[in-house]
């Protein structure tokens, strides 16, 4: 967070040196042939009239201010959308992960439905028990449909 407030001083910082840069002095002066010449350096050995610089226009305090709270609002919009958009991005990430096992998972229960007719199974309470055809057909539909659903 102290870094787009760091950003912003240099930023104002350099830009408040090159402005009072900007204002410099500028020479005037005629030549032998009666042409003016202007000039940030005085000629050597001419005379040359100093014309200066008017001064920078007044800026109100207040707009100012209100200006940077607006650029330091909309700083932290932005930084708060690219917070949401990355943990956005890390969501979807997951969810593909899991997909991905899950589709797995669903390839090796249907692979292990179609090659094991005789497969055992074990209910919730321990017992050993074969399914019927059926019930290993519908077993074989089931997985083949979660297949469906995670390997897209």
């Amino acid at each position: 967070m102290f870094i787009p407030y760091l950003r912003l001083s240099c930023l104002a910082f350099v830009l408040f040196f090159f402005t009072i840069n900007s204002y410099g002095d500028v020479y005037k002066w005629l030549d032998e042939d009666g042409q003016v010449h202007y000039s940030q350096q005085p000629p050597a050995g001419q005379q040359a009239e100093m014309i200066k610089a008017p001064p920078p226009p007044a800026i109100d305090p207040a707009k100012a201010q209100k200006n940077l709270d607006e650029i330091i609002k909309q700083q932290s919009v932005d930084e708060q959308a690219r917070e949401d958009k990355n943990v956005q991005a890390e969501k979807e990430q997951e969810i593909t992960n899991q997909n991905k096992k899950n589709c797995q998972a669903a390839k090796q229960n249907l692979q292990a439905y179609q090659d094991n007719p005789g497969r055992r199974l074990m209910d919730d309470e321990g017992n050993v028990t074969r399914p019927t055809e059926e019930d290993r057909q519908q077993k074989i539909k089931e997985s083949q449909q979660k297949v469906k659903e995670f390997c897209k």
